[in-house]
C-alpha cells in the first residue's frame, strides 16, 4: 500500500458506484446517544451486582492451616511425655501392693528387709504348685502335701499359682481358701511369710511362700 493511500480509499468512489448501478439506499433515522448514558448503565449494573458485598478487613484476615500431626508429640507437656516414656519401658514394673486384691502375711519377728525382698521377687523360687483346674478339696490336699514335701526337702522359697478368680461370680475361691491353708501351715510353724508375686511372675494370681525348717511359735500378721 502506498504512503498516500488512505484506509478510506476503497470507499472513495462509493457515491458514483451507487449512482451508476442505480442502487437505492434505505434512509436511517439518526439516533443520538447521549453522552455518558452508556457509562451510566454500566455503573448501575455494577452497583446492583455488588449489593450485599462487604469489604474484607485485611487486619482481621487469618490463615487456617491443617494440624500437623508430627507436632503432637512435641506439644505434650514435658511431665506427660516423661510419664508416657516410663510407662512403655520394658523394665517398668507395676507395684502389685497397690492393687486391692493384694495379700501378704508374716510371723512376728520377720525382718522388714526380708519382706521387701520377698515382695520384690528377689528370692529364687525353688518349686511351683499350679492349682488351676482343681476342686477346693483336691487343691487343699495338694497344697498340704506340697508344703510338707518342700519343708522335708529343705526348700526356703516356693510359689503357688491359684489365679485371680476374675471369672468367679463372687470372691476368688482358690485364692481365699489359700489364705486359710497358709494360716494352718503358719500355725504349724512351716511358713514364716508370704506375699503375692510380682507381675512378671504371676502378680495377684500367684503367691510366694517363705518356709522355715525349725519351727518357732510366733504371732501371725495378715494383710489383704
Amino acid at each position: 500500500m502506498d504512503e498516500d493511500t488512505s484506509i478510506d480509499t476503497p470507499f472513495a468512489n462509493l457515491p458514483e458506484f451507487v449512482k451508476e448501478h442505480k442502487i437505492r439506499l434505505k434512509k436511517f433515522k439518526e439516533i443520538e446517544i447521549q453522552a455518558g448514558a452508556k457509562d451510566k448503565d454500566d455503573r448501575s449494573l455494577l452497583t446492583e451486582a455488588m449489593q450485599g458485598v462487604k469489604a474484607i478487613n485485611k487486619r482481621k484476615k487469618r490463615i487456617i492451616n491443617k494440624p500437623d500431626t508430627r507436632r503432637l508429640k512435641a506439644d505434650l507437656p514435658k511431665n506427660s511425655q516423661k510419664l508416657l516414656e516410663e510407662a512403655i519401658q520394658e523394665n517398668h514394673k507395676l507395684n502389685v501392693t497397690n492393687l486391692p486384691e493384694y495379700m501378704e502375711g508374716y510371723t512376728e519377728g520377720v525382718n522388714s528387709l526380708t519382706m521387701e525382698k520377698l515382695k520384690s521377687g528377689e528370692f529364687s523360687v525353688q518349686e511351683t504348685l499350679d492349682l488351676h483346674g482343681y476342686s477346693i478339696d483336691d487343691a487343699g490336699k495338694l497344697f498340704e502335701f506340697f508344703i510338707r514335701d518342700a519343708v522335708r526337702a529343705g526348700l526356703h522359697c516356693v510359689k503357688v499359682i491359684h489365679g485371680r478368680g476374675l471369672k468367679s461370680k463372687h470372691a476368688p475361691v482358690l485364692k481365699e481358701n489359700l489364705k486359710t491353708w497358709i494360716a494352718k501351715a503358719m500355725h504349724r510353724k512351716w511358713v514364716i511369710a508370704f506375699s503375692n508375686a510380682i507381675m512378671e511372675d504371676g502378680g495377684p494370681g500367684a503367691t510366694y511362700i517363705l518356709l522355715i525348717c525349725k519351727p518357732v511359735n510366733k504371732r501371725i500378721h495378715f494383710i489383704g
